[in-house]
């Protein structure tokens, strides 16, 4: 299996080989299931009466242990089945290694047990009965057996019992039905708390000291409360992670009534009400630790190498967190929980004054963040100093202007490439541009840093200003595949973009592409964010989405947004059949990434086609002029489609209607298409499309309705050779054609011989 990957390594032109690490994962990492089961087999054959019957006994022995977790029964102490630790380059195997070492050690002590007792009870000639073997067992029993026998019983106890101590005692040993009981237990608990007045955070100090060799993590801080409500504010609930230990919570004026430290919910009752405008200051000590190692589910946020953590997991948060509810309808109903609610209600006017963020103003913020001496911590701000004491590298950061209390806390060893974007408009405007990469993971750096300048082109001079002086890119180990955008900080993935093989100019630049994204959420979140209801992804998600196509348009041409349009497509309509409560309209749609993501791309790239990118990028100013930094009240989808109805002419308002209102569903084909040659020496092309138009519901139950669209029909020559297959060549004819339910034959006449024909050819249908 290694030699074979390898010949694939060097078919595609790589030989940084690492034969080290390939025998650790393949004889360690993912061999240690397979010696524990190949012995265990060995056993059931030596008690079978014959290898038919003891491949059967196996079989099922295999199958049930497999089965055993969905019974509640999960511990790896009874099952043969040690953990498998993924693997990055930041943190290599990082803190699977102990656990996975130890359940291995075990279970080869075991395996000892079951080879000596295959010795003992191994047929030999023709011995067939027990007694016989019983018998024949006793002869073999010697000092050499017992003494390995004794030596593995003593060496498995021992091991067992250090793992029970890690698992069991330093950690709480919980089954996944347990958890998600869990889950349950907390919305039925606190969910009568949501929408219960809460104050404002109007400022953020905090301390975060990082210990990454001890997975160990300190959050000190205070953060100042406002009440900018009408009324007075009698309670306060705060919401902690349940990793957390709690050393210190102080605010002033309260008592603490009611505290739940499995789910990590505190309620405090403020003998002195929050008066309207008043403002009161919360105090934090607060620890993270990771001893020992768990049965399963390692956090992999506090790491020897790639921490990453956002305020949501080390800080206090305020009221009720929706966000850990259970959102399966089948899980639901076994714990009696009503229908899930995604979102509320679109318009609903409690959540009006409520952003995405679930919150209603901004905060200022200012940290210190220390960490390891070989290792750099970046949090959002600017830098405003750094310092070393204690064998420690500190950290200050401040940001100079009010944001979403919304922030990241990274730390890794880093390397640094430095760059800037000129604004054109002087160097006030101009921007620093910082990586922070695993020394051996430059190969995609100039990339991101090309991606950046090119995303700030076009984002500044169609959209409104960069609102910081500063943008950072951050490595963290691909435990996770995902890019998330902080004030003027994006921590990305090791898996999605600093380990991508972007050497074939034919594929989507995945890089480039994630990294317009993420820029286009400081636009899109980080000035204009959505009220907290259905829809309001779209003014995140799908505005980065179109954001990014066009930039990626612009560098790459339309060619390479047919093939990302094609793979959105196809994803969204794989997608629905997903579905487990309800598909939605996309200016309803509930936080459902098929819908947002995908369906939200073709959306967006179809209204610009229809009606213009101008136009589309016009209405977008006028959104951010009427909402960007604004409070309460956010706008909603329904403000969006309001600034593209304006731009839009008469003839659009309908298609803008079945995009962002409804689920339409087009069937569009050609039929039959014929060709002549003309007496001028050309050709003359007649086609004939099939059309019709289907409106869904969210159960995707569908009905045909009359289609009146303008669709693009091409005609294409025979491609060259040099064409990748998804590629269209330049077309001889395309131009957009009123299209009807029905059949329509259409003639064109082109000058050189046609090879296909294609109605919609460039995907802007769905």
């Amino acid at each position: 299996a290694m030699i074979a990957s390898m010949l694939m390594q060097v078919f595609n032109g790589y030989q940084n080989f690492e034969i080290g690490l390939y025998l650790q994962g393949l004889l360690f990492n993912l061999g240690a299931g397979f010696y524990i089961f190949a012995v265990v087999a060995v056993f059931v054959q030596v008690l079978a009466k014959n290898k038919y019957v003891g491949m059967l006994a196996f079989l099922m022995l295999f199958l049930g242990l497999n089965v055993l977790g969905n019974f509640g029964f999960e511990h790896r102490l009874y099952l043969p089945q040690p953990p498998t630790g993924p693997y990055s380059d930041m943190n290599e195997f990082g803190h699977y290694f102990t656990p996975l070492a130890a359940f291995t050690v075990y279970w080869a002590f075991f395996c000892v047990l079951l080879i000596a007792g295959a010795h003992l009870l191994f047929q030999r000639g023709s011995v067939f009965k027990w007694s016989e073997r019983f018998h024949a067992a006793r002869l073999r029993w010697n000092a050499g057996v017992a003494s390995i026998s004794l030596i593995a019983v003593l060496a498995f106890g021992a091991v067992g019992s250090w793992i029970f101590y890690n698992t069991n005692v330093l950690n709480e040993y919980t089954t996944s039905d347990e958890r998600e009981e869990r889950q349950a237990d907390y919305e039925k608990a606190y969910k009568q708390f949501e929408t219960m007045p809460r104050p404002e955070v109007l400022d953020i100090s905090a301390e975060v000291d990082i210990y990454p060799e001890e997975r160990r993590l300190e959050s000190r801080g205070q953060a100042v409360l406002f009440n900018k409500l009408t009324e007075n504010i009698d309670e306060l609930h705060l919401s902690l992670s349940p990793l957390l230990t709690v050393n210190a919570i102080e605010i002033p004026g309260a008592e603490l009534t009611d505290v739940d430290e499995v789910q990590g919910y505190y309620q405090y009752r403020l003998v002195e009400p929050l008066a309207p405008g008043e403002r009161r200051t919360l105090s934090w000590d607060l620890t993270w630790t990771n001893p020992g190692f768990p049965n399963s589910g390692s956090t992999t946020r506090v790491v020897a190498n790639g921490t990453f953590v956002n305020n949501g997991e080390i800080m206090p948060q305020i009221g009720y967190n929706s966000g850990r509810e259970l959102g399966n309808p089948n899980d639901r109903r076994e714990y009696d929980l009503p229908p899930v609610e995604r979102l509320p209600k679109y318009g609903d006017p409690e959540w009006l004054d409520v952003s995405q963020f679930g919150v209603s103003e901004r905060t200022d913020f200012r940290t210190i963040v220390s960490t390891a001496a070989d290792q750099i911590a970046v949090a959002p701000g600017y830098l405003q100093r750094e310092w070393q004491a204690d064998g420690r590298r500190y950290f200050e950061y401040e940001m100079d202007a009010p944001i979403w209390p919304f922030l990241s806390f990274s730390s890794a060893r880093y390397e640094v490439a430095r760059d800037e974007w000129h604004s054109g408009t002087g160097a006030s405007d101009d921007v620093a541009i910082e990586v922070y990469y695993h020394p051996q993971h430059g190969y995609n750096v100039e990339n991101m840093i090309r991606g950046t300048k090119k995303s700030l082109d076009y984002f500044t001079e169609e959209f409104s200003p960069y609102q910081y002086r500063q943008f950072r890119i951050l490595e963290f180990p691909r435990y996770a595949t995902f890019a998330q955008s902080f004030p003027n900080t994006i921590p990305y993935s090791e898996g999605i973009g600093f380990i991508a093989d972007l050497r074939d100019q034919d594929d989507i630049d995945v890089v480039f592409y994630v990294t317009a994204h993420e820029l286009a959420h400081q636009w899109w979140a980080h000035q204009v964010v959505g009220a907290r209801m259905q829809g309001m992804t779209v003014l995140v998600e799908t505005l980065a989405q179109y954001s990014a196509i066009m930039v990626m348009e612009r560098e790459y041409g339309p060619e390479k947004i047919r093939r990302f349009l094609k793979y959105e497509l196809d994803n969204y309509l794989r997608s629905r059949g997903g579905e487990l409560i309800e598909e939605l309209p996309l200016a309803l749609v509930e936080n459902q990434q098929y819908i947002h993501y995908r369906k939200g791309s073709v959306v967006m790239y179809a209204l610009q086609d229809a009606i213009g990118e101008d136009k589309v990028n016009l209405a977008l100013r006028r959104l951010i002029g009427k909402f960007a930094f604004k409070s309460s009240p956010f706008p909603t989808t329904g403000d969006l489609i309001a600034e593209f109805r304006a731009v839009a002419g008469p003839e659009h308002q309908q298609l803008i209607t079945d995009l962002f209102e409804k689920i339409m569903l087009y069937d569009l084909k050609v039929a039959e298409a014929t060709v002549e040659e003309s007496q001028n020496g050309g050709f003359e092309v007649t086609v004939t499309v099939e059309a019709k138009q289907f409106e869904a519901d969210g159960k995707g139950v569908e009905k045909e309705v009359p289609l009146e669209a303008l669709v693009d029909i091409a005609v294409f020559p025979e491609p060259g050779d040099d064409l990748a297959e998804y590629f269209l060549p330049e077309p001889l004819y395309a131009e957009k054609h009123l299209v009807t339910t029905g059949s329509q034959t259409f003639t064109f006449s082109v000058s050189e011989r046609p090879a296909r024909v294609g109605v919609d050819p460039y995907t802007k249908f769905i």
